[in-house]
């Protein structure tokens, strides 16, 4: 019989919990790249934020350049089509740094970069920054209850209204 409660057991379970949690984030990153924002939204938990900062040395201080609840996501992100858009393809390279798990919630730790490629083909590095993400396990699921990206790009050309 196995101890459901011994330390190698726990181990193994965080383990398979932050490869979980890991996985989200890939998987997001490229539902974002491909826009398929529909199935990006439904990773976040119902009372879930997303936001956007960056630092300003101007100012001394953080900057959020957007703040949404769920609710205001699914608004916006309903409204997309009727934006004009730019035409090229995004491409995230997502490397998960670290996950502290603590029961069915944690935070995680993320770099990134987001790679834009012109229709002409011309590629080039658009952003890099970080994630730090809030998780919350329920009924053997992570969602985001809080997913913050910190830029440390502060000019963006051209600007997005797409989450990143």
């Amino acid at each position: 019989m196995t101890d459901t409660n011994s330390p190698e057991t726990n181990l193994i379970q965080e383990l398979i919990d932050k490869e979980t949690i890991f996985t989200l984030i890939r998987q997001t990153a490229a539902w974002l790249d491909n826009e398929e924002l529909e199935l990006w939204l439904k990773t976040f938990s119902d009372d879930a934020t997303y936001e956007i900062t960056t630092s300003s040395p101007e100012l001394g201080s953080e900057m959020s350049w957007w703040h949404s609840d769920k609710k205001d996501l699914e608004k916006i992100i309903s409204e997309i089509p009727e934006h004009v858009r730019d035409k090229a393809k995004r491409l995230h390279l997502v490397s998960p740094i670290s996950a502290k798990l603590n029961n069915n919630a944690g935070t995680v730790l993320t770099h990134f970069s987001i790679f834009r490629t012109e229709p002409d083909g011309r590629s080039s590095l658009y952003v890099i920054g970080k994630y730090f993400d809030e998780v919350i396990k329920t009924k053997d699921t992570w969602f985001y209850k809080s997913h913050k990206v910190i830029l440390d790009t502060r000019i963006l050309e051209p600007f997005t209204h797409l989450p990143l």
